[in-house]
């Protein structure tokens, strides 16, 4: 995130210390969102990792509806490798925007980019692969919203690449975050949904047996598009090189990381944790 405020401003007396003021937001949101990403990962490991290595697949079935079905291979696979490579992207991903690791080991970033962008799209299509046989709770909403976000990761993913390899990096990273996001989106989605739980004291907007809803429906498609639009605010902001802006985009971020906070630690003591 620094990087990307320092490619596209540039420090002069008047703004020097308002967008040190959103620089430094903008890596605590991140932070924030790094450690919540972890503790999900470890989550995710320890109780379908832990469950298929006991060789209790039906467990699955407790959190993620038809996520095994006996004598179907290839479904029970997708949803396999779809785990397994979600925890690689979880741990691996925010390690590409460390400018410490990529000055000091530039082929591990491209090699670890490579596997990050692999694992993204293999995901992706994993995803859409489970949504046309599987289905999803929440329904035909929930199956296009879902393929929307299996299009963004493609998507982002091509642009990241090819502007790393026209050398246009200032582009590549705002490429990279902006991919960041979009494979972040079921982590949005279920940190939002806690979020708005905890607040509400609650389910309000949506069913929660059917699990059907406005609320959904708002938040099956915010996952992704509300972190663009927040990305693409930030990218506009650093670019106008006003502090009123810098100072206006710290309060944006402050408000973002109390969200990104609260929700993986309402979803660690609500969810997460009493399933392991």
């Amino acid at each position: 995130m620094q990087n990307i405020v320092q490619t596209l401003s540039s420090p002069n007396r008047k703004t020097e210390l308002p967008k040190k003021f959103m620089n430094l937001s903008a890596k605590a949101w991140f932070l924030t969102t790094v450690v919540g990403q972890w503790l999900f990962a470890f989550y995710v490991a320890a109780f379908y990792g832990g469950s298929a290595m006991s060789g209790d697949f039906m467990k699955w079935n407790r959190v993620l509806p038809h996520g095994y079905s006996e004598g179907e291979t290839m479904g029970n696979l997708a949803v396999a490798l779809h785990l397994l490579f979600s925890v690689i992207v979880l741990l691996g991903g925010p390690l590409q925007f460390s400018a410490k690791l990529r000055a000091k080991f530039p082929k591990f970033h491209r090699v670890s980019g490579r596997i990050y962008i692999f694992s993204g799209i293999l995901i992706s299509l994993s995803g859409v692969y489970m949504v046309f046989t599987k289905g999803t709770v929440s329904g035909w909403l929930g199956d296009v919203s879902i393929s929307i976000n299996a299009f963004l990761v493609v998507l982002c993913a091509f642009f990241t690449i090819r502007q790393a390899r026209q050398k246009k990096f200032a582009s590549h990273q705002r490429w990279a975050m902006r991919l960041f996001l979009v494979m972040s989106g079921v982590w949005f989605f279920r940190i939002g949904l806690i979020f708005w739980l905890f607040v509400n004291g609650g389910p309000v907007g949506f069913d929660p047996v059917t699990f059907r809803g406005p609320f959904l429906v708002f938040l099956g498609f915010g996952q992704y598009i509300l972190p663009l639009l927040f990305a693409e605010i930030f990218f506009w902001a650093a670019k106008r090189k006003k502090a009123n802006t810098y100072y206006a985009m710290s309060g944006v971020l402050a408000g973002l990381i109390v969200f990104t906070a609260i929700g993986p630690f309402a979803a660690t003591i609500m969810m997460w944790h009493p399933r392991l």
